[in-house]
């Protein structure tokens, strides 16, 4: 019961299975045979829940509710066993349905919704359908999954719900229309059965029909590694909304009796059979296997592959009539390993893609037929001997005879040709080819040489210069190389005189000509630090204020505050100016630096880039003191890259942040940027003090250039592994050329310096550049080859000489004048400042100074500074004269000079005691004796250093972990970088570790091989980060197939597209279907079919099927006939017609009686034979003559004329006469028959030639038939060749077939020529019949010819009638009849006609004075036409309105602006007032306190009362007083803010004048639009003409007759027409006068809000006088406060100023009511100024409307207008 159970439903699930063919494995697919492929898989198989595996637990069933034995138990923690576990429910036992005790099955965990079972294969295997039997209620919804790369991905088969649209609201539910759609089913999901309920799904839909089940998608679709079936809701019998009791939860859980997972194992059609999979021991009878028993040359766990050797042909699924067998690879005996190459299996036309891998025997090739290089063939041994090639001798004696052009043919032996002078180091020709022009050992002579002819050496290389010559290519005459402008020589080495080369450094950009910058400017990069000044400074005066107390002298403190407050006003940016003199180095360019203060910055523009390529960037500079700065570096491109170099490299800005080291003169980026020409780039720098918190005033910096140093290893000849470029790589480091240029003054350079580079300057500009120098400034015009400096006059400087050193002057033909120091000025030079001299002040440590500045020269003593006020870097002390200290060494640890001092500086710390070293880089601790985070050495021991640990810049120097302070090996590296010295990626990182660049592998994991990958993660290459990809897999990250392939994302890699080139739109295909692109009409995944509803050859035409869906059974027809499987009662080709037998109209056919059958038989049958009279007549006319009868009329007449011989014999003369007359009168007519046949004889002669020719194109034919013969038999030799490589067994078969073939074909042959159904045989019946029926017809197809002579007459004369009614119609159309000539000219009709053609051989018809209806449309469409322009120009002027009335909105938001302004400015005024009386406030409150004070001794009362009664006033009481009234009047002055507010009631009202304009415009503008309104009204009355108009016409053409009255009723129709539209064109007229008159007032406005501008401006003017008001009061508030000190302890004077200062401050607080109340009124303007804005908006979207009305009325012209042209 059990097998038949199970045989029931296995026969009840199967849907379309695949079965194996018939032939096996032979000629076509096969497929192992189909089971549950649970069978043996237990281990595979399992649940996310089952009941009672950690104990027992309890579950209900609910039918047995009412019963007491109602619950039972479930303990499932051992194997289900029948006497001792019987209560296991584990997954495994749905494996088979019962044991002998019963039944088994499978249980979840009470009341858990979402479980899923799941099964795992070890291999791919087909799955056809699953059957679910419950024990338990079905589930209420599940989705069964299937995964066909082992579980990484998932994707669903099918969907079950109770209700799909609630639970599943995504999914469709409304059946499945394709084989592969995605639905849900409510059918198996019911309630109902309570317990054995069934749930069967089907991969492939019986119900849907599957044109090719072995179909690529097919194939997919059965394909799974994994299957899951997920349920995720239960059927609860409405107990939903209870809560999760345990009683209720224990009567619904899931359970399964049975399952079965119906498939077979995945072989693309290789393989009937399968076996157990290696590492899989599970033997189990009828269970499935995964490892296919591979056929037709393939191999693999599932087949994929084909096996090794035999890759001559891509690999492909096998289908039903071809097995694609895998061919063996030809190597010609010379390897035994190859590989399969689309690219080159596409170039042979698809009939041979191995290639053969490690050829041997010295052959190389794609089939290993050719000899590899310095071997040539043998050419009396064939190709498979091992010996073929013979090798190359090393001999150079052999004998050999040479041409003029140095090729050499050799006899049979080895070649012997000079790698010298021989293209690719020696290689002669491998083989014989005549065509190309090869004999088996010729040597190919190298183009690069020269001088064969006249040189005794023979040829010499070329040897062109790399960078000024084009290329390495001479004359063979004289060697000369093709040169780069300017550069001349043989070998383009020199530079044409006037010319120079570009030094490296000559992209240099002179920091004077850079923009300066403020510290706080937001133009600069960076953060800008905050100032240090204000502190400074109080610092200072407070110790000031102390020691004068104490009475210490304050003479250096006093000095270095004026110096601080000089500095203050000193500008942030300033050029400094440096003569050249002859004692002093010049160590910088151009004439001087830029002198920049500490955070401020520099801006520059560079534009002038001549090549694409990345440059280095350095700044030199030169410092003023011992401390470091950095430098904060933006590079911004202002476009968008474009060129091929820079236009892919991210991001186009670049920032930079490098230390500037005091002891050094220049800095160089850590790395390049890529400049590229015809773009701008803005380069802001901002300098700053290094490792410091606060920008301070004394602190500058000299810049003197930003320099551009190109990468000249990226330049042709300089990059790529060649010899040549490396060892000019090495000459350029070997002479130091790039450091030649890093320092200034540059050094001489080296002569290999010069040649280099002035070969990649000739790169870089495309040759050399002109000198240019100034005729004035230089001594010629020349100049120096490298760098191009001319030789100047003197005091002249610069490159091209044009203009004066520094302190000279007079630029002129005699160079510049140098300044001479006479008495007017300053001689001695112990003074300085004329023409005040005075003495140098250097405190005892100079003798001299700048008889300008006044600074010291010369400082002694260890000093330095202007005036030799402090120590020199490495001392400390106070050098101040009257200190008493001087300088002495810094212990840091050991003294200046030494080879332990490891500070640049130290100063004294007066609070401790002790001296501070400033320690150099990569030294730290209180005397410089250790080494700095990120630095290592020995500082402790004399002659040690600490040197920067070396690891590239990926550490944290400010960690002290960061690298070994010892030894200096790198701890903790950081940017993603790894390695002793963090110099390279870490694993799973690629990029320039060097620069910081490191970034994550971006490998995709289905493309990328598996041993890269891990952990989702792949790895690549750490330079270049490509990855490792599978075969046929391309792409920088592995993330798309190799061209012309698809299947990407399978472990194998990707497959090739196999498309037909010659019916696909290319090689390639969908990258995860592998459909090739088709062509129209082809389809099929290679192009290699008809598409779909199509049928033909594709070799020739592809046609649509068009079947009638009601007649044919499909709407695919016979894909060779065409023709469409009809159903019954259809019949035709397209079974679009009732069949033989049926009656009534298609498709309502209806069939005929039964008696038509024997009636359809007989008219059947005298078809054939009239078809067969047919064929004989038609035989008669083509030659004249009855077949077999024309010489039995001879011999009758030969006859007769012996009758005549014998009767003249005898003598009875009268019946001799009788029958001479007799035979006379039968000798004429047979004559006359005879004559008539002779012109038969002709005639035939005739259809001979014509035969002939017939004959000659059979004769083609045949030829055509013996290439198709030359074609068959090489399908023949490929079908041998598969014979050869199949086995006995097949080879046996295919025998047996051939032969049964052969004896049928000869049957056939047999039959075609001999006995009586042969042809031949029935060709004479068919001969016989036909004669005869032919004498029978005769004088029917004599009659049935005359008749239709007369029909041709008659139609004739209808043909007259015709013409005569064309030219009645032409002149009714055109004006004109239609007489046309030969040619197709009318000469006599100048209004043309039917049939006219112009000059040009265009149609005629119509003129400007002819009256017909083109005529007439044409005039139409003009006028037409006219309008639109009117209109648009209308449009056109709206458009205008439309802007003004925007700039009318933007004059008004300007006033609104400046009134805030004023505002703001007006109480930042009045904070600054109530600050000073503040400030006053303290003031005076520290005097008091000083006065009071207990600790004040009487001489400092006394000193500060002196000091106080000796400050004077700059003016008497009367001027003060005058000072306070006019400050009094400035204050009154301001009460014109009410002025200033009427005024703006005066623009308020000039606002509602604007409003109410703009409301008269608005009416007008609304007049406008009902005049649009009626012009489109007379339109639509065009429109109704114009139908009209069309239907005469119409009726026209169906009555010819009656074509005059409908032509005059067009014509009517026209003038009309004409009439309206002339109205219509007089309304626009209207329309465009008022827009104008619109347009007028629009400029009034405009001018009216110019008005308001002006006044706006004028309240700014009084908020700017307002301004100056406060300042002046602030100017007498300072005032004040001074004269407070000069009063003393009069309190009488202080409570006066008080009191006054009082009344000013309520005079401000009035003022600020009264601004405030302005400002209150500006508000109120502005809202109204806003309403009038949205007004004229309203306005403008009006007149947008009346804009959009006319385009339309303008559209419906330009409609109606076509209708008439279109009149014929």
């Amino acid at each position: 019961m059990k097998a038949l159970y199970f045989s029931l439903y296995t026969k009840a699930a199967i849907g379309q299975e695949l079965p194996s063919g018939p032939h096996g494995c032979t000629e076509g697919s096969c497929y192992p045979a189909t089971g549950n492929l649970l069978i043996g898989r237990a281990v595979n198989l399992s649940a996310t829940s089952t009941c009672g595996l950690n104990g027992p637990e309890q579950y209900c069933i609910v039918s047995h509710l009412q019963g007491s034995d109602k619950c039972f138990e479930c303990n499932s923690q051992h194997r289900h066993d029948p006497t001792r576990h019987r209560n296991s429910h584990r997954i495994e036992n749905v494996i088979y349905l019962m044991d002998e005790h019963g039944d088994t099955w499978w249980q979840s965990v009470n009341g858990k919704e979402d479980v899923s079972i799941r099964l795992n294969l070890e291999a791919e295997f087909h799955f056809t359908h699953l059957i679910m039997k419950f024990k338990t209620f079905r589930p209420a919804a599940m989705i069964i999954e299937r995964s066909a790369d082992f579980g990484r991905t998932w994707r669903p088969y099918r969907y079950f719900a109770s209700n799909c649209t609630k639970t599943f609201p995504g999914i469709s539910a409304n059946g499945l229309h394709h084989i592969n759609d995605i639905i849900c089913e409510e059918r198996y999901s019911d309630i109902e059965p309570s317990t054995k309920g069934e749930v069967i799904y089907k991969v492939l839909d019986p119900a849907i029909h599957v044109k090719d089940p072995y179909s690529l998608d097919i194939q997919e679709l059965l394909r799974i590694t994994n299957l899951r079936i997920n349920f995720t809701k239960l059927n609860t019998l409405g107990d939903d909304l209870l809560d999760r009791r345990f009683d209720v939860l224990q009567k619904y859980y899931y359970a399964i009796y049975e399952l079965v997972v119906r498939g077979s194992c995945f072989c693309y059609g290789h393989a009937s059979e399968c076996a157990p999979v290696p590492g899989v021991h599970v033997r189990e009878n009828n269970m499935i296997h995964g490892r296919c028993v591979c056929k037709h040359n393939t191999e693999g766990l599932n087949c994929e592959r084909c096996r090794g050797f035999h890759h001559d042909l891509p690999w492909r699924p096998a289908e039903v009539e071809n097995p694609h067998t895998c061919r063996e690879c030809n190597c010609n005996g010379h390897s035994s390993q190859c590989h399969f190459d689309m690219a080159v299996y596409l170039a042979t036309g698809n009939l041979s893609g191995g290639v053969c891998d490690d050829c041997q025997h010295n052959t190389i090739g794609r089939n290993c037929e050719t000899c590899k290089p310095f071997y040539y063939q043998d050419q009396i041994r064939d190709i498979r001997d091992p010996r073929v090639c013979v090798g190359e001798s090393c001999s150079s004696q052999q004998n050999l005879s040479a041409d003029f052009y140095g090729s050499s043919r050799l006899s049979p032996k080895p070649c012997d040709c000079d790698p010298v002078g021989s293209q690719e180091g020696g290689v002669c020709d491998s083989h014989t080819d005549l065509d190309m022009g090869m004999i088996a050992g010729q040597c190919r002579c190298k183009p690069e040489y020269w001088g064969l002819s006249n040189d005794l050496a023979g040829c010499r290389p070329c040897d062109c210069d790399f960078g000024g010559a084009v290329n390495n290519r001479c004359m063979m005459e004289n060697g000369q190389c093709d040169c780069r402008r300017h550069l001349i020589g043989r070998q383009c080495s020199e530079v044409q005189p006037g010319y120079f080369c570009a030094p490296l450094d000559y992209y240099k950009y002179e920091a004077e000509d850079a923009t300066g910058h403020s510290p706080s400017d937001p133009a600069l990069p960076g953060k800008v630090r905050p100032q240090a000044e204000t502190d400074c400074v109080q610092h200072l005066t407070n110790q000031l204020r102390r020691q004068r107390r104490h009475h210490r002298n304050s003479q250096q403190h006093r000095a270095a505050l004026r110096r601080i407050r000089q500095l203050q006003q000193t500008p942030d940016v300033r050029t400094v100016h440096r003569e050249h003199t002859p004692s002093h180095m010049v160590t910088w360019t151009g004439p001087g630096f830029a002198r920049v203060k500490d955070g401020a910055g520099l801006v520059l523009t560079i534009d002038n880039i001549p090549y694409a390529m990345e440059y280095d960037i350095m700044i030199r500079y030169e410092p003023e003191s011992t401390e470091d700065w950095e430098a904060i570096v933006s590079i911004t491109s202002v476009q968008l890259p474009s060129s091929l170099r820079c236009g892919n490299l991210l991001p186009t800005e670049q920032l930079y942040t490098v230390t500037l080291p005091h002891r050094n003169r220049y800095i160089q980026m850590p790395r390049p940027f890529c400049f590229e020409p015809s773009n701008r780039y803005v380069v802001a720098i901002r300098f700053q003090r290094h490792g410091v918190t606060h920008r301070h005033l004394t602190a500058f910096i000299l810049i003197d250039s930003l320099v551009l140093i190109p990468k000249y290893t990226e330049l042709p000849g300089l990059q790529g592994p060649e010899l040549e470029a490396e060892q000019r790589r090495e000459e350029m480091i070997r002479y130091m050329c790039l450091d030649s240029f890093m320092i200034t003054p540059m050094p001489a350079l080296a002569e290999m310096c010069s040649k280099l580079i002035c070969s990649i300057s000739s790169i870089i500009h495309d040759g050399a550049l002109p000198c240019q120098c100034d005729p004035q400034g230089s001594l010629s015009g020349e100049c120096e080859k490298v760098g191009g400096q001319c030789r100047c006059k003197a005091n002249v400087m610069g490159r091209r000489c044009d203009q004066c050193a520094p302190g000279t002057y007079g630029f002129g033909v005699k160079g510049c004048t140098g300044e001479n120091c006479d008495i007017t000025e300053c001689q001695c030079q112990c003074q300085w400042g004329f023409p005040s001299c005075g003495p140098c002040q250097c405190n005892g440590h100079a003798d001299t100074c700048d008889p300008r500045t006044g600074e010291c020269r010369d400082c002694r003593d260890y000093t330095a500074g202007h005036l030799c006020e402090r120590c020199v870097d490495g001392f400390f002390g106070n050098p101040v004269l009257g200190s008493g200290e001087h300088c002495r060494p810094c212990p840091c640890p050991g003294n200046p000079g030494s080879d332990h001092f490891n500070a640049d500086s130290c100063q004294a710390d007066d609070t401790s005691n002790q001296i501070i070293c400033n320690c150099r880089q990569g030294y730290t601790g209180p005397r410089c004796d250790q080494c700095a985070p990120g630095h290592y050495g020995n500082p402790d021991q004399p002659g040690g250093q600490c040197l920067p640990c070396n690891c590239n810049g990926n550490i944290d120097t400010q960690d002290p972990e960061s690298c070994d302070p010892r030894t200096g090996q790198c701890l903790k590296c950081q940017y993603h970088t790894d390695g002793p010295s963090c110099d390279h990626c870490q694993h799973g990182y690629y990029g320039n570790a060097l620069g910081h660049d490191c970034r994550r592998c971006t490998c995709v994991t289905a493309g990328t091989v598996q041993s890269d990958c891990s952990d989702g993660q792949c790895h690549c290459d750490r330079q270049t980060g490509a990855c490792t990809c599978r075969e046929n897999v391309a792409g920088h990250n592995c993330d798309e197939c190799a061209p012309n392939h698809w299947n990407y994302g399978q472990g194998r890699g990707c497959e090739p597209c196999g498309c037909d080139l010659q019916h696909a739109l290319g090689s390639h295909c969908n990258m995860f279907t592998g459909h090739c692109h088709c062509q129209p009409g082809f389809g099929g995944r290679q192009c290699t079919e008809c598409e779909q509803f199509h049928w033909g050859d594709p070799q020739v035409q592809c046609q649509e099927c068009n079947c009638h869906p009601l007649g044919s059974e499909m709407a695919q027809c016979d894909r060779l006939t065409g023709a469409c499987e009809c159903r019954e009662g259809a019949a035709g080709k397209r079974c679009d017609e009732c069949a033989r037998g049926f009656t009534g109209d298609f498709p309502s056919c209806v069939q005929c009686h039964p008696c038509f059958q024997l009636w359809d038989d007989a008219v059947c049958q005298i078809k054939r034979d009239l078809e067969h009279i047919q064929y004989t007549a038609q035989k008669i006319l083509e030659s004249g003559v009855m077949p077999d009868i024309g010489d039995t009329r001879i011999r009758e007449l030969e006859m007769k004329l012996l009758e005549v011989q014998d009767l003249i014999s005898s003598e009875d003369g009268d019946r001799i006469h009788q029958l001479i007359g007799q035979s006379i009168d039968d000798l004429r007519a047979e004559i006359a028959l005879t004559d008539g046949r002779l012109m038969g004889v002709a005639r035939e002669i005739n259809s001979t030639s014509e035969e002939e020719s017939e004959l000659r194109r059979t004769l083609s034919d045949l030829e055509q038939q013996l290439r198709d013969v030359n074609a068959t038999v090489a399908h023949k030799q490929r079908v041998l060749d598969d014979f050869l490589t199949s086995g006995f067994a097949d080879q046996f078969e295919k025998v047996k077939k051939y032969y049964q073939e052969s004896l049928t074909a000869e049957d056939k042959c047999d039959a075609s020529v001999s006995g009586p159904l042969s042809p031949v045989e029935q060709s004479k019946t068919s001969r016989a019949v036909t004669e005869n029926l032919l004498n029978a017809t005769r004088d029917n197809f004599l009659r049935a010819l005359a008749a239709q002579n007369k029909s041709l007459s008659e139609l004739q004369q209808k043909d007259l009638d015709l013409d005569k009614k064309v030219h009645h119609l032409s002149h009714k159309v055109c004006g004109g009849h239609s007489n046309a000539s030969v040619n197709g000219s009318c000469p006599h009709s100048r209004c043309g006609g039917a049939g006219c053609r112009d000059d040009q051989g265009n149609p005629a018809c119509g003129g400007d004075e002819c009256n017909g209806t083109v005529s007439t449309s044409v005039r139409a469409l003009t006028l037409a036409r006219n309008a639109t322009d009117r209109v648009s120009a209308a449009n056109e002027e709206l458009q205008g309105v439309a802007r003004k009335l925007q700039d009318i909105a933007t004059l008004t938001q300007d006033v609104k602006n400046q009134a805030m302004n004023t505002l703001e400015k007006v109480q930042k005024k009045k904070d600054q007032f109530e600050n000073n009386n503040k400030k006053l406030k303290d003031f005076i409150k520290k005097i008091r306190d000083f006065l009071t004070e207990e600790g004040a001794d009487p001489e400092s009362i006394e000193k500060v009362a002196l000091q106080v009664l000796a400050i004077t006033l700059p003016a008497n009481t009367t001027t003060l007083d005058k000072m306070v009234m006019r400050i009094k009047d400035r204050l009154s002055n301001l009460t014109d803010v009410e002025g200033i507010v009427n005024q703006t009631a005066q623009h308020i009202r000039k606002a509602k004048e604007l409003l109410t304009e703009a409301e008269e415009a608005k009416s007008r503008a609304e007049g406008v639009k009902d005049t649009a309104n009626s012009t489109k009204q007379a339109l639509d009355e065009s429109e109704k003409a114009i139908k009209e108009a069309t239907d005469a016409l119409t009726e026209a053409h169906d009555n010819l007759n009656s074509t005059r009255n409908a032509t005059f009723e067009v014509a009517e129709r026209l003038r009309q027409l004409e009439e309206k539209q002339d109205d219509v064109m007089t309304r626009l007229n209207n329309l465009t006068a008022e827009v104008e008159a619109l347009r007028n007032k629009t400029e009034q406005n405009r001018q009216m809000a110019k008005d308001a501008k002006a006044l706006a401006s004028n309240a700014t003017r009084e908020a700017s006088s307002l301004e100056q008001s406060l300042n002046d009061t602030e100017e007498r508030y300072r005032e004040l406060q001074m004269k407070v000190d000069s009063l003393g302890g009069e309190s009488g004077g202080l409570n006066s100023i008080n009191s006054k200062v009082k009344d000013i401050q309520k005079e401000a607080e009035d003022l600020l009511n009264k601004a405030s109340q302005g400002i209150e009124q500006l508000r109120k303007l502005e809202k109204k100024f806003k309403s009038n804005e949205e007004r004229m908006e309203n306005q403008r979207m009006e007149l947008d409307q009346l804009k959009d009305n006319a385009t339309v009325v303008r559209d419906e012209i330009r409609a109606q207008v076509q209708k008439y042209s279109n009149c014929d």
